[in-house]
């Protein structure tokens, strides 16, 4: 059978709903250096730098600073802190064991600027003074006390856009190409071994269209193969945006490295030198965002580059920091503000999932079956590592009116808490034996009328469930209140779907092909359904098509898709990892009103400060707006309050 991947295709984009927000109005801006000369590459600053530092913190809360200084060897003594001014009636004071660290606790609202000097050397002799500040606020009983070390804001050269940068990355360099309004922007993270790439350019393109185009020449570039395909959304400025995300071998080098190779590849642009302390690697992870600004012709892709192994170790930092930038939370119109924010949530109820996956039961899926069985023990790992009450049901993609018979032989689900449930999965995913485990006796729960159609068995399966009102157990059906995620794996052009199930019924579906695959989107979406898929490109025509049924509806439904026809082991695994963070994500009930830059938000849980972190903390989910907590420390308990503290555009 046919397994081509197109890169280039029109898809279907989704609107989401701003919210406006209030808080105190501020503004740290730091003018990025001069544009680096595209045609060789620039010396390191012959000086130090001070990295700008202001942060925002609540009366009585102590302000952690950490003063970062670029282009120096960093030392961690010297260091001589001093309060200059403070507010009128203010007793405060700042402490430090002479390292680049230290505190102050705000006592009165106001300003609190401070002066540190450093063991660094400026080219005259004189040790370099760096400026500090403290804005302290009044008390307010719903915010956390915590102080928020507000972002540097980076300018983009001749643009509308700004970007807000945690103060982990360093000191943006730019370069620009006013001949072809190509602008670059370069940062870096070594202690994360995290490497970013901004790029603005022209284009007037559709989103799906474009996106394809940017992240196949980026793929090119590095050698990189997808690994989940088309996540699009809106960004807070309600900015179209497609995040997607790739894996490469290469021979050893370092996150850097690979940025620069983008960056000279596709722009010709040489954003300059990066910071020294980067690890090297082999494999690598790569996420592209293309956010598209039709109103200006222009389009804004963000890359992101980390060490494979460090970005999948739950342990580092590593993985937060690349999605930060990659999550486009930190882009803003060159207007906009900071505004600080806070919000109390209670929590309610626990996280659960129930997840269907629709699969292509031919022949030529054996081996593609096999794949998924491999990865089912991290799947549910890190499904209970989200703390998700996870339930996972395989049905054949038959394409029956009435769907399967859910009674005899008797589906059953498979629940995520069974220490047996990762195997039951690989085997109930496969059609032969997995590994020719002669104990495998399990299969794709049938249903009749094919075995080609997911779409359809989606449907159809959902609607049997549905009409279980009696079944009090929820043995057979969905659960209240649980995330419905529907996976769905072929190889198959789409055209199987709507020629044995949905062009049936085109009083309910459409008369004609293209109204079809609206249709199906829309059933996805007002059914509260989150979709993925392991599927192909057929055609290069635009969605809606028949084609392209499984990616067009995934992705016009806000999912993603794997591309089957490159997918090995590892980006399997690597998919299934991010569709994991999506499900744990939508599930959560803890809502931000208003989108935070994601980089800066603090979290407690009651009066507990909780850590953020992949292995025992929280973190947050972009496309659904939440605040999601993995292991079981810091979890909320039914009544706890979750309060969130964070920086947003105004």
């Amino acid at each position: 059978m046919s397994r081509t991947f197109e890169g280039r295709w029109r898809g279907i984009t989704m609107a989401a709903l701003l919210t406006a927000g209030c808080g105190a109005r501020t503004g740290l801006r730091v003018d990025p250096p001069p544009p680096v000369d595209a045609s060789v590459d620039a010396p390191l600053a012959p000086e130090p730098r001070c990295r700008a530092l202001r942060v925002r913190a609540r009366v009585t809360t102590e302000a952690v600073l950490h003063l970062a200084v670029d282009d120096v060897t960093p030392q961690t003594t010297g260091y001589s802190w001093a309060l200059r001014q403070a507010p009128r009636r203010s007793v405060a004071m700042v402490t430090s064991a002479g390292n680049e660290r230290a505190a102050l606790t705000p006592d009165v609202v106001g300003t609190y600027d401070l002066v540190v000097t450093t063991p660094y050397r400026l080219r005259n002799g004189e040790a370099l003074r760096c400026p500090v500040t403290v804005l302290a606020d009044p008390l307010d009983p719903l915010c956390p006390g915590d102080a928020l070390e507000e972002p540097t804001v980076a300018p983009l050269t001749r643009s509308q856009a700004q970007l807000a940068l945690d103060p982990a990355w360093s000191t943006p360099r730019v370069a620009d190409d006013p001949a072809r309004s190509f602008t670059v922007l370069a940062t870096d993270a070594p202690a994360d071994d995290v490497a970013a790439l901004v790029i603005e350019l022209p284009e007037s393109r559709p989103l799906a269209e474009a996106a394809g185009l940017w992240e196949g020449r980026i793929a090119a570039s590095v050698g990189a193969v997808p690994v989940l395909v088309g996540r699009e959304g809106r960004t807070d400025e309600g900015w179209a945006m497609r995040r997607s995300s790739f894996r490469l071998a290469a021979l050893e080098t370092s996150a850097a490295v690979v940025r620069d190779r983008v960056a000279r590849d596709v722009t010709a642009l040489n954003p300059g030198p990066s910071r020294p302390g980067f690890g090297g690697a082999r494999n690598f992870t790569l996420e592209v965002s293309t956010v598209l600004r039709p109103d200006l012709g222009r389009a804004i892709i963000l890359v992101a580059a980390a060490p494979e192994a460090r970005f999948d170790d739950v342990r580092t930092t590593t993985a937060i920091r690349l999605q930060d930038l990659s999550n486009a939370t930190g882009l803003g119109d060159a207007r906009a503000t900071l505004d600080t924010l806070c919000q109390r949530i209670v929590a309610t109820r626990a996280v659960s999932a129930d997840f269907l996956w629709l699969v292509d039961t031919s022949r030529s899926m054996e081996d593609d079956q096999e794949r998924l069985g491999n990865v089912a023990t991290r799947f549910f790992r890190e499904m209970n590592a989200a703390g998700i009450d996870l339930r996972v049901g395989v049905v054949q993609a038959g394409s029956a009116p009435a769907g399967p018979d859910l009674d005899t032989p008797g589906f059953a689900w498979i629940n995520g808490s069974d220490p047996e449930g990762a195997q039951q999965l690989a085997w109930a995913v496969t059609y032969q034996r997995f590994a020719n485990d002669v104990r495998d006796t399990r299969q794709p729960y049938p249903e009749e009328g094919g075995e080609e159609e997911p779409l359809a068995a989606a449907v159809t399966t959902a609607q049997a469930m549905d009409q279980r009102t009696a079944d009090a157990t929820d043995a057979r059906r969905f659960r209240a209140g649980a995330q419905r995620v529907a996976f769905l794996v072929t190889d198959e052009a789409g055209t199987n779907d709507d020629e044995r199930y949905f062009a049936y019924d085109r009083v309910r579906w459409g008369a004609l092909r293209d109204d079809r695959v609206r249709a199906v989107t829309r059933w996805f979406g007002m059914n509260g359904w989150q979709t993925f898929a392991m599927a192909n490109l057929f055609s290069r025509s635009g969605c809606p098509s028949t084609d392209n049924f499984v990616p067009c509806v995934v992705t016009g439904n806000g999912g993603a898709y794997i591309p089957i026809s490159t997918a090995t082991d590892a980006e399997v695994s690597a998919a299934l990892s991010r569709i994991v963070d999506a499900v744990a994500g939508a599930a959560s009930e803890f809502t931000v009103a208003v989108p935070p830059i994601s980089a800066s938000l603090r979290v407690r849980v009651d009066a507990t400060l909780t850590p953020r972190s992949r292995a025992d903390g929280f973190d947050y989910d972009d496309a659904a707006r939440t605040i999601l907590f993995r292991g079981t420390t810091f979890r909320p308990r039914q009544g706890q309050a979750v309060r969130a503290a964070y920086f947003r555009w105004r």
